[in-house]
Parts: structure tokens; C-alpha cells; sequence
């Protein structure tokens, strides 16, 4: 008994230590915030956000997730917390951002945390700055996450009831693959919502709860799902960057126009253009470059070796985007030249980890999007357009006629 008891406190001892150095471990980050170093902050800063975000979804057995409406937090941003309140847009069962502008509207915004603003306050969001300089009251559909499909069946639901005169439509381009996963997720008749379905193919529930609420699970998860991922850090001209080769463009850049996500997106935006067609509004595609390709000068340095890209190969997925959206007839607003001479005057856009615009870029945008609904080649309704500027080729006939059936 003596032998046993000996040799049982040891052990008890280790685990009771381990025990003690792992609530240490899990408490001090949070009492003491400032002991983490940058990039460990950085990952509790992404994890903090996507679990705000998973918050403010429900699901949607058609959208795959809409924003919950009458939220009122913060959403934790690089350097500052974001201010977001949502609403009920107008009893569609789907919660929007609330900008400060107010219905009737005269035009809609669709797309993912592009179009959303989740790293921006709500007044220097682009769609508000937009706002501001057309006198329009736009509203902001944008959802993180969302595929082109997703967004033409949100359009397709609000045509019974909403009258607006321009429907603009945000393009990034890791649509490509959000539209093979929301394919597929439809294709699997899977009743859980899309976000839902999604995390399960990556995570485990016990997996998704650790993520939540550990910093030590966090570490180890952002480890093991990013540890191989190339990032390069920029500090040049006054910008201070992080670059990253992620696979999702790099991908897209070596096939453009040929991915299966590509032919989704083909198809999203014939169905968009019917709804608009229906609503009578007037549709523009607005493409949104990710700033590796708008800094491309400097990021091209940071490439695997033996995989280097040229700016026109970068530059060939959004190239052949336009030219569908001119093959289906549709408007197209490419804000890559106004964002790349921007930035080419050491200007910088988008922030330094995150994917995303920061005020400076929202505003660049805004500009953007404004000169190119002004211009000349951008007529000011669907209804100014000659008949004949409709007529469509085989391809586009079949794809509108998949959409209607």
C-alpha cells in the first residue's frame, strides 16, 4: 500500500502542476493582454472574430445563413473594435448593417465582408461614403461569407417586393471557391445551414468549442492549419504589410476562367441579371482586387520558389470576369486601375494583416464606384438600354434559361 501510495503522489503532483500551469496559462492573456507578442495576439484577434461572427448568423435553408437583425457589439478589428448594429430588412426574414441610411432605397449592395464593412466603421464603409458623394440611400446586404450564389438567391427574394434603381453586386476573388462549397453544400441536402455544414467538414463540435473559449487550443489549431502557409512581412515606402500566397488565388490565377467555381459564377450572375431585369434595376458587377495584386510590385517578391507569377498572369482572373460579365451583358466596374495608381503613390489601402480595405481604401473605393457610375460608358438605368444591346449568345440563352426553370 505504502509502494502504491509512493508512487501515486508523484504523478498526482505532475498532473496537479500541469493543471496549475495551464489555468496560468489560459488566465494571464486575459488579465495581462499586453504579455502576449504580436502574433499571438493576432491569432486570438482572428479567433475572437470569427466567433462574433458565427454569433450573428442564423441559419437559412435557401441562403445558407442571413444576419441575425437588432444586433448591437463590437467586432474585433486590427488595432480597434468595430461598431456593427443590424436591422430587419423589410420582413424578408434577413438582417442587413445598419450604415445611417434609411428606405426607401434607391439602390442595393450585395457581396461578402467586402460589401459588409466588418472591418470598417459604419460611416467610412464604402457603400456609405458612396452614399454620401451620389445622394443615393443605399443599404448593404453584404454577408461574410457569401458566395455569388448565395447573393443571386438573395436578390431572387427580394423581387416580389423591393423597388430599387441600381443593384450593385461586390466581387472578390475568393467567390470562386465559396461557390464550389455552397454548390456542394445544396448538392448534399444537408439540413444544417451552410456555415454549419461547413465548420463540421473542418472541425468537430468539441474542436469548435475549444476554438471558442481556449488560447492554448487556439495556438495549437492556428498551428496546424496555417503553420505552413507563406507569409512574407513588408515594411517599405511608409507601408507595413503582410503578404500572403494563399492557395485560393493563386489557384484561380493559373486556371482563370476555367475553374469549376468560375462556371458557378457564370451562372450566379446570369440569375442576378434576371432578377435585376425583373426589379427594373440596373446591375453592375463591381470587382474588388486583394491587395497582394494591387501592390503587386511589392508582393511579388514574396512567392514560392520555382512557382513565380507575372502581374499579367495576377491580373487574368478579374480580366476574364469582365469579359463574361460582357459576354451576358452585363455592367462591369473594375476598381483594379484606380486602387493600383493609389496605391503606386505610397498610399496604403487595406490593412496590414487582414484581407480587407482600411478607411483610406474604403474611401479609394467609393471613388472608384462613383467615377464608374458616372462615366459616360455606364448608362444611368437598365431602362436607357437599346433593344438590341440584350441581344446574347447561345451560352448566355442556355444559362438564363437553367436560372428560370
Amino acid at each position: 500500500m505504502t509502494r502504491v501510495t509512493n508512487t501515486i503522489k508523484p504523478i498526482a503532483a505532475v498532473l496537479f502542476g500541469l493543471g496549475v500551469a495551464v489555468v496560468a496559462l489560459e488566465l494571464l492573456p486575459r488579465v495581462l493582454p499586453g504579455l502576449l507578442p504580436a502574433k499571438v495576439r493576432a491569432v486570438q484577434r482572428i479567433y475572437d472574430a470569427r466567433s462574433s461572427w458565427q454569433s450573428m448568423m442564423r441559419g437559412d435553408r435557401d441562403l445558407g445563413f442571413t444576419l441575425r437583425p437588432d444586433l448591437d457589439l463590437r467586432f474585433p478589428s486590427e488595432g480597434r473594435e468595430i461598431h456593427i448594429t443590424t436591422r430587419e430588412f423589410d420582413s424578408l426574414g434577413v438582417g442587413f448593417r445598419d450604415l445611417g441610411t434609411h428606405p426607401p432605397y434607391d439602390a442595393l449592395a450585395l457581396g461578402d465582408s467586402f460589401t459588409f464593412c466588418d472591418d470598417a466603421p459604419a460611416e467610412a464603409c464604402w457603400v456609405r461614403r458612396l452614399a454620401d458623394e451620389t445622394g443615393l440611400s443605399i443599404a448593404t446586404l453584404g454577408v461574410n461569407g457569401y458566395s455569388n450564389l448565395a447573393e443571386a438567391r438573395l436578390l431572387r427574394r427580394l423581387v416580389p417586393s423591393v423597388r430599387a434603381k441600381l443593384i450593385l453586386v461586390g466581387f472578390f476573388p475568393n467567390d470562386f471557391k465559396d461557390n464550389l462549397h455552397f454548390a456542394r453544400w445544396t448538392e448534399s441536402g444537408s439540413s444544417d445551414d451552410y456555415w454549419t455544414w461547413m465548420r463540421r467538414k473542418r472541425r468537430s463540435d468539441l474542436s469548435d468549442r475549444l476554438a471558442r473559449y481556449s488560447i492554448l487550443y487556439r495556438l495549437f489549431d492556428a498551428a496546424r492549419r496555417y503553420g505552413k502557409r507563406r507569409t512574407c512581412e513588408y515594411h517599405e515606402g511608409g507601408l507595413d504589410y503582410v503578404w500572403r500566397a494563399d492557395a485560393w488565388w493563386r489557384e484561380v490565377v493559373t486556371n482563370p476562367g476555367r475553374t469549376p467555381g468560375f462556371a458557378l459564377m457564370e451562372k450566379a450572375f446570369a440569375d442576378m441579371k434576371t432578377s435585376a431585369s425583373r426589379m427594373g434595376a440596373r446591375l453592375v458587377i463591381l470587382l474588388f482586387p486583394f491587395k497582394e495584386q494591387v501592390y503587386w510590385d511589392a508582393a511579388s517578391r514574396c512567392q514560392p520558389e520555382g512557382r513565380t507569377l507575372t502581374r499579367r498572369q495576377v491580373d487574368a482572373p478579374l480580366k476574364a470576369v469582365k469579359e463574361t460579365c460582357a459576354r451576358l451583358g452585363v455592367e462591369c466596374c473594375d476598381l483594379l486601375p484606380a486602387l493600383r495608381a493609389r496605391a503606386a503613390t505610397g498610399e496604403q489601402l487595406y490593412l496590414r494583416v487582414s484581407a480587407h480595405w482600411n478607411d483610406a481604401g474604403n474611401a479609394a473605393a467609393a471613388d472608384a464606384v462613383a467615377a464608374c457610375l458616372g462615366s459616360g460608358k455606364m448608362r444611368a438605368s437598365s431602362a436607357d438600354r437599346p433593344t438590341g444591346a440584350d441581344t446574347q449568345s447561345e451560352r448566355i440563352g442556355e444559362l438564363e434559361r437553367e436560372v428560370n426553370s
